[in-house]
């Protein structure tokens, strides 16, 4: 038998590793996984708390979207005007109501009532508050007319949110309230006995038109007579054809043309109420209106000016006093003719008439467009001729003396009422000669009116 140390080969010799060395690999490969557990824990702990804080979070933002949403459910807005017409310094009541009309309470609103200057407000506009169910909040304030002009009183606006003031929610309420605050007049004429016509009441013996209530007598029939003026009773008697004579027609009132046109008064501001001379111009036209009218003959009114209505939406139940605002639809023909919309009241006569014509002068504001002549020019074929034509204006020039005498040869009798700025300014030139001119500038030259024959 062989030897085999002989052979050369080299046997391995296990080795012994130490039990020490075995005991301290157990040890790490324990605190390895020990490691490795507490960390999945911590990881498992972490997304349970975020998953849980996302919960909450949702939770919250949720009722406080619902809780805002369900405060202006069932709530309602009810307001009221103590009047809707008041004097420059005078006042008047504006009530507002808010009732909340769900079975849950309205919780943190807080509510402001919108007034457009013009109106000041004296008392409360808004407040802070929570309602019960079915319980109503009271508040009124006095508003003061400060100036002419048509203002709008309202919307509320309505504001709530959550009780951590997250999420906001407004309300807009629809219910709004008008208030014309009149111009003021002047006591034109005062000490004048009953039965006094500012207007002369004389037969016109220019006038191209006759009054078929004031007969005069007949004459022989001439050719291009109508046969409706033929006389049948002298016709009988005298045995040859006989017309109708008839005085000239007697003036029965004033029209009164005011100039609104925002190239008539370049110094104005866009808020007319501001500007002086444009008020003075109202006050004289409200102040002639009242003392015609107050005599028993008739007023009318034209002006190129613009309404304060259409500042609003066309159901704001207002009305116009444009004689083509309710006539023309939203057509091709509307936009081509805007540019020509003449503010106009008839005429007539009594207190109806002049609180008309007051809320008219109290809206009236300037617009651009056509010049007060030639709103005359285009306006002439329908004006009545029994009035005296007085144009209320800034200016004597820019055509209105053209104007004035193309009317008085159509048969008009015609005035102008010059509303001249303090400091004075160019005489009355290029009128037609005979047409009275009333200076004005300021309000005690409207008291001496009365003297005259407009």
């Amino acid at each position: 038998m062989s030897d085999p140390s002989a052979a050369g080969t080299a046997v391995p010799v296990p080795v012994q590793v130490p039990f020490e060395v075995r005991s301290l690999r157990r040890r790490q490969a324990l605190l390895w996984l020990l490691a490795s557990a507490l960390l999945a824990l911590l990881a498992l702990l972490s997304a349970g708390f975020f998953l849980y804080a996302a919960v909450v979070t949702a939770a919250v933002l949720g009722i406080g979207a619902l809780l805002p949403a369900a405060s202006l459910l069932g709530l309602e807005v009810r307001r009221s005007l103590e009047a809707e017409t008041v004097e420059i310094g005078g006042t008047v009541e504006s009530r507002i109501e808010l009732h909340n009309g769900k079975d849950l309470p309205a919780l943190w609103l807080f509510w402001k009532d919108e007034i457009e200057p013009g109106l000041a407000p004296e008392g409360i506009t808004c407040g802070f508050q929570s309602l019960k169910s079915e319980e109503t909040v009271r508040s009124s304030c006095i508003l003061h007319g400060t100036r002419r002009g048509l203002f709008r009183v309202g919307p509320s606006m309505i504001e709530t949110s959550d009780p951590l003031g997250l999420i906001r929610r407004f309300r807009v309420d629809p219910e709004v309230g008008f208030v014309t605050v009149l111009p003021r007049t002047v006591d034109i004429g005062p000490g004048w006995p009953l039965g006094y016509r500012p207007i002369h009441e004389v037969p016109r013996r220019r006038s191209l038109s006759e009054d078929p209530s004031r007969f005069l007598g007949v004459r022989d029939y001439r050719a291009g007579d109508s046969l409706r003026r033929i006389h049948w009773r002298a016709t009988a008697r005298s045995g040859r054809l006989q017309v109708k004579l008839f005085e000239p027609s007697v003036l029965e009132g004033v029209l009164l043309a005011v100039e609104m046109g925002t190239a008539a008064w370049p110094h104005a501001p866009e808020e007319t109420g501001t500007d002086p001379a444009v008020e003075l111009a109202v006050t004289a036209a409200a102040s002639i209106a009242e003392f015609v009218l107050a005599n028993g003959q008739a007023v009318g009114l034209l002006s190129n000016g613009g309404d304060a209505a259409e500042r609003y939406p066309s159901d704001w139940k207002g009305g116009s006093f444009r004689r083509l605002e309710d006539a023309l639809q939203e057509t091709e023909a509307r936009c081509e003719i805007a540019a020509y919309r003449p503010l106009d009241v008839e005429p007539g006569q009594g207190r109806w008439q002049l609180d008309h014509l007051r809320t008219a002068l109290a809206r009236l504001t300037l617009a651009p467009g056509l010049t007060l002549p030639e709103l005359l020019m285009a306006e002439a074929p329908r004006l009545p001729r029994s009035l005296v034509v007085l144009a209320i204006a800034p200016d004597l020039g820019g055509g209105l003396g053209e104007a004035l005498a193309v009317l008085r040869r159509s048969g008009f009798e015609v005035g102008v009422v010059w509303i001249q700025r303090a400091g004075g300014g160019p005489a009355a030139a290029g009128l037609p000669e005979g047409v009275p001119v009333y200076l004005v500038q300021e309000e005690t030259d409207l008291e001496r009116l009365g003297a005259q024959a407009l």
